[in-house]
């Protein structure tokens, strides 16, 4: 049989005290909880294996519900309360779970917000991945040159109308950092990274006219995802992150990533 990822979510609601803890009833929106304010999280649990002949299961979600929620609290609180970065947090909640359950998860990720969130393997307990998400609105026309404007409506539709259209676009990155948060750059730094050498760039111009990468080639999604990398990749090499993935969606049901997540066969 071939192996399984089992991926399991816990959601919970942590206050900066451990007294002001309490246990909620609606596992769905999260427990434990706070009553008073509290920081909400979600932890995001993979394990892989192969289903155990009685029971069907790779791993027990009811026992890796029982241990996150039983484990993490109380040092997410004690984290809180002194501003911890969540980065040099994030070994230690792994090593409790994995000691906890008796078994090393394949990975654990944790979403502090929407649009940003870090994630840990146990192969590489030195590196986290930290992912952030961005915006920009940009306009862009899609065209070949060398087809006349039926030609041109035929391959590429409303998109090769002269006057171009816009998008707002997310741009998703992934850059490995060093667990050791004294070496490698924070937060704001990957932030000040992007916004320099893309955001400030692509947002609110239109990508054929003003971006010198556009002038040759089409500002499709693709080709917009590949130079978001190229633009970035130098910049993280002269620290001590590095640049794993870009994404980028045009709109909520279309996005390019690069590079893929594996490669294609025959092509490795």
């Amino acid at each position: 049989m071939t192996t399984i990822c089992l991926n399991r979510t816990v959601r919970m609601t942590i206050p900066s005290r451990p007294q002001a803890l309490s246990k909620g009833l609606n596992t769905f929106a999260g427990t434990p909880l706070a009553v008073s304010m509290g920081a909400f999280y979600e932890f995001h649990a993979t394990f892989q294996g192969f289903p155990a002949d009685n029971t069907g299961f790779v791993f027990s979600i009811y026992d890796i519900d029982k241990a996150i929620r039983s484990v993490f609290p109380t040092p997410l609180s004690e984290a809180l309360a002194t501003c911890d970065n969540p980065i040099s947090v994030l070994p230690r909640l792994y090593e409790l779970l994995a000691c906890e359950l008796d078994q090393q998860p394949t990975s654990l990720r944790w979403t502090l917000n929407p649009y940003h969130h870090i994630e840990i393997g146990g192969h590489d307990m030195s590196q986290v991945t930290l992912t952030r998400h961005y915006t920009f609105s940009a306009s862009h026309r899609l065209h070949d040159r060398s087809l006349d404007e039926a030609g041109n409506l035929d391959i590429f539709g409303k998109c090769s109308l002269p006057n171009g259209h816009g998008h707002n676009y997310t741009l998703v990155v992934d850059v490995q950092v060093p667990t050791d948060t004294s070496t490698g750059p924070d937060v704001l730094d990957i932030d000040a990274i992007v916004m320099e050498h893309v955001i400030d760039k692509f947002d609110h111009r239109n990508l054929n006219l003003d971006i010198e990468q556009f002038k040759a080639i089409n500002p499709t999604l693709e080709n917009i995802t590949v130079t978001c990398h190229e633009l970035l990749e130098p910049a993280f090499s002269l620290t001590a992150a590095s640049l794993v993935r870009v994404e980028v969606w045009e709109t909520d049901r279309t996005s390019c990533s690069y590079p893929p997540l594996s490669p294609l066969p025959g092509t490795a």
